[in-house]
Order: C-alpha cells, then structure tokens, then sequence
C-alpha cells in the first residue's frame, strides 16, 4: 500500500510536485496544527479562516485536497462546499469535513465526503488526506485567465 502514494512524496526535495492541501478552520491554533502535522507528512499546506479566504485561494491557487471546518463565520462549511459543486466555474477539490458536533456531520456526509470528527489524531488526518487523495487524485487544469482571454 506504500507505493500508492509515491505521487505525493514526503521528502520535501523531490522533484515530484507534492499534493497541496487547504485547511479551512476558523480557529487559529486549529489550522496551525493541522498545518504542521500535513507539513511533516511533506505535504505543501494552505490555510483560510473563513470560506470568503478559502475561495479567494481556491480562484488563485486551487489544492488538491481541502479539510474544511463545519462550523466556519459568514457561511459554514456545508453550505460552502455545496455552493462550490453548484458553481462550474470553481475548481472541484475533493473535501474532508471536520466538526465536533456529530450531528452536524449527518449534513456534511450528505455532499458525499468523508467526515473526521473532532478530537482527531493525527493518524486519522493523514489516512483521511491520503484516502481521499487515493480515491480522487488532483486534477490539474490550467487556470484560466480572464484578462488575457481573447474576444
């Protein structure tokens, strides 16, 4: 099963591209925890504090794999990731949801995307992240350019 994720190398010097991974929690020591345990695993990690940040970085440097806090300000992370699969124009980004609250969870399964509840350890994140990234590798497309379009 090792070899399988040689796409996603944990030595940061490989010339692989590493799987980027944007973290969407609206508590600070939460992000920056999850960051330093995906950055030891050798992933390249982004972070948002809001779904407002997370889809300003989703138009400018799409991931390969979010892990989106359910209960996020403005709009929680349901309703987010529901409003990005009904827009055509985003990037789709395979989602892994994570809440305290098991009832909320019940919601988030429903866009079909796996759920870590919280408290999770960190070998729960990673066999999420990897899962997923298994399950639905990235899909590089080129980012469109709106300015440089011609008419």
């Amino acid at each position: 099963m090792v070899g399988m994720f040689l796409a996603w190398p944990i030595n940061p010097m490989s010339e692989t591209k590493r799987a980027s991974i944007l973290v969407v929690d609206d508590e600070t020591a939460v992000r920056e925890l999850l960051k330093l345990q995906l950055a030891g695993a050798g992933y390249d990690v982004l972070v948002a504090d809001d779904a407002i940040v997370a889809g300003r970085t989703l138009m400018s440097a799409p991931p390969d794999l979010m892990l989106v806090d359910v209960a996020l300000p403005y709009l929680d992370g349901v309703d987010f990731v529901a409003a990005l699969k009904a827009d055509t124009t985003m990037p789709q980004v395979p989602v892994v949801f994570m809440s305290g609250n098991a009832e909320v969870l019940v919601r988030a399964r429903s866009l079909g995307a796996p759920c870590l509840k919280k408290p999770f350890s960190g070998e729960q994140l990673l066999e999420a992240v990897r899962r997923e990234l298994l399950l639905r590798p990235p899909q590089r497309r080129p980012r469109l350019d709106y300015f440089s379009a011609s008419i």
